[in-house]
């Protein structure tokens, strides 16, 4: 090979030696370039406290009125009866006109008074046997507490007309019929408390101070029925609650009289079930059979085991639906 031809190759050997170079750098700076341009995003942030609680809107059940109609759930007893669906006991009696007063309206008067003191005397009898639960009735406490004594024979002596005196001018009679009330500040049920009443208990449900069975039951649940239909139920002023074990699950006597709270009812009688299903303020209540009846009077309420459940650990809710008027008592078939 000539020296001119050497030479020639070897400057095109270094120049494609120069060309590799740059391509070479061309190819770092782009890799450098990319890499610089690729977003880095931090580590998502772990927290280790809870997040706030959010407190759902929770209405609190509101007293109802009465649900069954008065004289629907009664017991008939000679001289009156115990209107248990009407919440009161009454009685009537009657008044001779005297033959041999010459004055009329003294005549008339007097016969008044007269059928007025046989209603209340009937009254009285009648208020005694009313069963309170199921070991004692109002006569036990009566014979027990001379206050209680005193308190019913007021009751009685204050008791209200039923209806105008009913005048019979050709048997020359009158007729008086006298009602009071089985629950409330002037009925026989707030009678029946050693001490006044202290006043009202207080429950701070608004700020989460019911238990949670409670509050579960209240979100679902717009009252309690038992249905007695059938089992030899007997009503009472205050009907207490058991399981079939004998647990007690609830005594409303025990919370209405010594809580501080008088009460406008304890439990509600009523004769069927679409008395209850057609109010709307029970919408969706919870119906449970009585299993069966135990107690000396036979007022308390067994429930079966799997039923109990649903109340177990809810006394708080119990004694609120009591004050409602949320618990009612179906006895008729």
């Amino acid at each position: 090979m000539k020296p001119q031809d050497e030479g020639e190759s070897k400057q095109q050997d270094s120049g494609v030696q120069q060309l590799w170079y740059v391509v070479l750098c061309l190819g770092f700076l782009l890799t450098v370039g990319c890499a610089a341009s690729v977003t880095v995003r931090p580590a998502p942030v772990v927290r280790t406290e809870p997040p706030p609680a959010v407190e759902t809107p929770f209405e609190l059940p509101t007293p109802v009125g009465p649900i069954s109609a008065p004289g629907q759930v009664e017991e008939l007893l000679p001289g009156g009866a115990i209107d248990w669906s009407g919440k009161t006991v009454r009685a009537r009696g009657t008044g001779v006109l005297d033959p041999g007063n010459s004055n009329r309206d003294l005549a008339w008067q007097m016969a008044e008074r007269a059928a007025t003191i046989v209603a209340q005397r009937n009254l009285l009898e009648i208020v005694k046997g009313v069963r309170v639960d199921s070991d004692t009735r109002v006569q036990d406490f009566m014979a027990e507490h001379d206050s209680v004594y005193q308190r019913i024979e007021g009751l009685v002596k204050g008791a209200r007309l039923r209806s105008p005196a009913r005048y019979d001018s050709l048997g020359g009679t009158v007729e008086i019929a006298l009602e009071c009330d089985l629950y409330g500040e002037a009925g026989v049920a707030n009678a029946l408390a050693p001490l006044p009443a202290s006043g009202p208990v207080s429950r701070d449900v608004g700020s989460g101070g019911l238990s949670l069975p409670a509050h579960e039951f209240l979100r679902q649940y717009s009252g309690l029925v038992f249905d007695g239909g059938g089992v030899g139920l007997k009503p009472a002023l205050f009907p207490k609650l058991y399981d079939d074990s004998g647990a007690l699950l609830l005594d409303p006597r025990e919370y209405l009289l010594y809580a501080g709270t008088a009460g406008t009812y304890a439990v509600q009688y009523v004769g069927t079930l679409a008395q209850v299903l057609a109010r709307p303020e029970f919408e969706q209540p919870l119906v449970l059979a009585v299993k069966e009846v135990r107690g000396k009077l036979g007022t308390d309420i067994v429930l079966a085991r799997r039923d109990a459940d649903n109340l177990r650990g809810m006394k708080d809710g119990l004694e609120l639906l009591v004050e409602t008027g949320r618990i009612l008592v179906k006895l008729s078939r």
